[in-house]
């Protein structure tokens, strides 16, 4: 075997190779949902808090402090009660839109009647508490006039938050985003306006240009839901709400739990300090809710995306945290370095007082993730009440850990206490986030007497393929399971004789009794003596995934093996069908000692191929990539998998003929691709000559030592110059091997599955087929298949079945398998009859075995 031979499992490809691809850039386009919704509200909070910090500036310098304080009091109650009366409705409807079948805008109009009536209703009852027992907030209400905006300004208030969120919970982010920031405009125009006017400000214009950015801004988000006919039906129907009351109060009260102790926190620190105290706390806190606005935004966003399929719950919160400890945990490092210089910008004083509680408070950064990521988590798997009690209690914790740092001690003392709590509570939420991270879709189940796959056999479980031997004596039924048997009495964790969990990733053991019912479905009798090695070998095709790693018929002097890819490549698969055979025909147990499962063996390869030679990182990462299919006619296309062979005795020594005359060094291999792709050339199908995916064995890059028994393999798609002409593709070959970038190719996809998780089924095949259908070939050489030659054969080496077949092709893919046996050629050329002829591919491979050196020299005759 020389170096530029290709090794690789067969029926790696899965459909459409031209339209895949795959490696983490990939598996972060399947999260624009989340980093588009989630980004629109970190946007939504810098963008509305930069120009409200403009907002107060300019009326700190166009109105008298009165005026600004009366302003600055009525925008507290006004989002303050304005989020008391979104009474749920917001996170109800994030919860529900994504399930509703019906139209969205009824109920979203109903939740927005209501969520403004709650609020009005809060809004009297605030004028009325202010009126008649607190005299400091009746004269901050403004007289009549600022009594009656203050209410319009609650109720319009609740309206929009909650009429934000349903925007999230249609993952339409970008439009809140948009209403948000000419609200933000809007009223500092307003201002504007008001500040060159020759008039007196009072605190009640000051609260009408808030109001009025308010009305204004969801005035133009109306028209652009409506320009883009997003809203389908917009009349209240509060027959809606029937059966949604317990989970609007089990929301509203996450929603007040979390909140209210928090927006609490500088009236205790006032209560127990100072009010001096409290200006620089809050500063500090101001700081420390800039950066938990990103938890908040990632995690509000994953509850949207994630109610509507909580299939992608692992992979959001996975990538939720990636985005999460990617840009705030650095920036709260960065906070804990700079903590007195980034106070002193409000002062001396400032930095003096708080320098050290900032430090503390965004050490509480992580803690915030993980309570953010349970609520969020919560509110998917609808234990809303359950969180919301969690929460209600460790508010209260909060506060009282607070108070009694306070009151036992300075400001610094009262944040480490609360600090304390916020690590106590994140200790006891982080099981349900980690647990979700690392879940594997299991539901229920004894996952002790599970084993987890390695990444590569989950990367390759979609897939399956057979193997075709025969005739040989000796093998029955029998004998077959009583060497299974004997196998999981030795090692019942064997992957063998383990039951494949598609949806959890894993290998699920068994005990005896078990195993003796498993094997009896996992290995039969053909059925059928009427059916040859190609009817078993279809039969099998034709069977739906399951849970059996392999899957056995013998009849007829043959012995059918159809082997999940996650158990292993040509290699590990081969070991397999030589003990199985060979332990049936003795009648004996199957002895096959299991290798150890090398997790770091890609990471191990990687880094000693590139990770210390920093010449070759460039040419490590540039990846050929498949041409996009050209826009041609369809017609309607159901699969009809098919299989041809071809074996030859002479094939082999004829094509090294050849090669010492006219191509010298070049493998037997590229020889056997560039002479198929000839065939198919001159028989008019007319083949892609642009490029081919050619499989091709990781292994050559471990060290010696080290072995892997399951899959370790790659498809490269690669453009030689000339697809017929061995000596092209030999060349383009070597060098792919020489450069090792598969390993890239390799980790980039395991990244992937880390990250986004693994499918257990191949996707479905396409509806439609181009006109006119051209084959995309996939070639792999499994090399040598020596190791079979002392099975019980019952015929000589010239007449021996060697198949490999996979049992998934795309819709125009055909995909050559080529293998040597004590020194015949086998060929397996597999494809669908619904696209190509089967007599012009069984052609194709006649004159490959019959006359290499003709395909070839035919060619180039032409093209000269």
């Amino acid at each position: 075997m020389t170096a530029t031979q290709v090794i690789a499992p067969q029926g790696a490809t899965p459909p459409k190779p031209a339209k895949r691809r795959s490696g983490v850039l990939t598996a972060l386009k399947g999260h624009v949902d989340l980093f588009l919704n989630a980004g629109s509200l970190i946007a939504t909070t810098a963008i509305t808090s930069l120009l409200g910090f403009v907002f107060w500036w300019v009326a700190a310098r166009a109105a008298s402090p009165e005026a600004v304080g009366q302003a600055s009091a009525a925008v507290s109650a006004l989002t303050l009660i304005g989020t008391i009366g979104m009474f749920g409705m917001g996170t109800m409807l994030i919860s529900e839109l994504s399930q509703l079948r019906g139209p969205k805008w009824e109920l979203i109009s109903t939740c927005l009647l209501v969520a403004g009536a709650a609020a009005t209703v809060g809004g009297i009852a605030y004028v009325a508490v202010a009126q008649l027992w607190i005299p400091g907030l009746k004269e901050a209400l403004g007289g009549q006039a600022g009594t009656v905006l203050l209410v319009v300004g609650i109720a319009v208030n609740a309206i929009t938050l909650v009429l934000d969120e349903a925007l999230i919970g249609l993952l339409k982010g970008p439009l809140q985003l948009t209403r948000n920031a000419w609200f933000a405009v809007i009223k500092l125009v307003l201002l504007a306006g008001l500040a060159v006017a020759p008039i007196t400000v009072t605190g009640n214009e000051l609260l009408l240009t808030w109001v009025a950015g308010i009305v204004a801004s969801t005035a133009i988000l109306g028209v652009a839901l409506r320009r883009r006919g997003l809203i389908d039906s917009p009349r209240p129907r509060l027959s809606l709400l029937k059966g949604r009351g317990r989970s609007t109060f089990d929301h509203n009260l996450l929603n007040l739990a979390s909140y209210l102790p928090r927006a609490a926190m500088p009236l205790l620190v006032t209560a127990v300090l100072s009010a001096s105290a409290n200006a620089s706390f809050y500063t500090a806190f101001m700081v420390l809710s800039m950066l938990a606005m990103i938890p908040g935004s990632v995690a509000l966003t994953l509850f949207a995306v994630a109610s509507g399929d909580r299939r992608a719950l692992r992979s959001k919160v996975r990538v939720g945290l990636l985005i999460c400890v990617g840009v705030g945990l650095p920036g709260s490092l960065l906070v804990v370095l700079l903590a007195n210089p980034i106070m002193s910008v409000f002062g001396a004083s400032y930095a003096d007082a708080a320098g050290d509680a900032l430090r503390i408070l965004a050490l509480t950064y992580i803690p915030f993730v993980f309570l953010h990521f349970f609520l969020a988590i919560s509110r998917v798997h609808n234990r809303v009440r359950r969180a919301g009690v969690f929460a209600l209690f460790a508010g209260a914790a909060e506060l009282a850990a607070a108070w009694y740092g306070g009151s036992h001690g300075g400001l610094t003392d009262l944040v480490a206490w609360f600090a304390v709590v916020l690590w106590i509570e994140a200790l006891c939420v982080a099981p349900v986030v980690l647990r979700t991270v690392f879940a594997t879709g299991r539901r229920g189940g004894d996952t002790a007497n599970t084993t987890t796959m390695t990444l590569h056999e989950r990367a390759w479980l979609p897939l399956e393929y057979i193997r075709t031997i025969g005739p040989v004596y000796g093998v029955t039924v029998d004998g077959m399971r009583k060497a299974l048997i004997g196998l999981h009495a030795a090692d019942p964790k064997h992957r063998a004789v383990s039951k494949l969990d598609r949806i959890g990733a894993r290998w699920e053991h068994m005990d005896g009794a078990e195993f003796a019912q498993f094997v009896h479905r996992a290995v039969q009798d053909s059925g059928d003596w009427s059916l040859d090695m190609d009817g078993m070998t279809r039969k099998l095709q034709s069977e739906p995934r399951g849970v059996h790693p392999i899957r056995i018929l013998v009849g007829a002097g043959y012995v059918a093996i159809k082997v999940s890819h996650a158990y292993g490549d040509a290699g590990p698969v081969n070991s397999l069908v030589h003990e199985l055979v060979l332990a049936a025909s003795q009648g004996r147990a199957a002895v096959i000692p299991p290798l150890e499962r090398n997790r770091m063996a890609l990471p191990k390869a990687w880094w000693k191929q590139f990770g210390t030679k920093p010449t070759r990182w460039k040419e490590g990462i540039s990846f050929a990539r498949p041409p996009e299919p050209e826009e041609t006619r369809m017609r309607k296309w159901q699969p009809n998998l098919t299989v041809r062979t071809a074996r030859s005795a002479t094939a082999l020594k004829e094509m090294r003929k050849w090669r010492d005359e006219y191509a010298p060094g070049v493998t037997t291999s590229a020889i056997t691709f560039a002479a198929f792709t000839a065939a198919l050339y001159n028989l008019g199908l007319q083949p892609d000559t642009s490029g081919a995916t050619f499989l091709a064995d990781g292994r050559r890059y471990l060290d010696k030592d080290v072995r892997i028994d399951s899959n370790f393999c790659m498809g490269p798609y690669l453009s030689p110059p000339d697809m017929m002409d061995p000596l092209s593709v030999h060349t383009t070959i070597k060098h792919e091997l020489a450069t090792g970038r598969i390993l890239t190719m390799m980790m980039l996809r395991e990244g992937k599955i880390a990250l986004d998780g693994a499918p257990g089924m191949p996707d479905p095949y396409p509806a439609e087929l181009p006109i006119p259908p051209r084959p995309r070939l996939t070639f792999s050489n499994q090399g040598r298949h020596d190791l079979l030659g002392d099975l019980p054969w019952s015929v000589g080496p010239e007449w021996r079945v060697n198949l490999s077949v996979p049992t998934l092709n795309s819709p125009e893919g055909v995909t050559l398998t080529t293998s040597e046996m004590n020194g015949v050629l086998h060929l397996e050329a597999t494809f669908h009859a619904s696209t190509f002829d089967p007599n012009l591919i069984s052609r194709a491979l006649e004159l490959v075995i019959t006359d290499p050196a003709g395909q070839i020299m035919s060619v180039r005759r032409v093209e000269a």
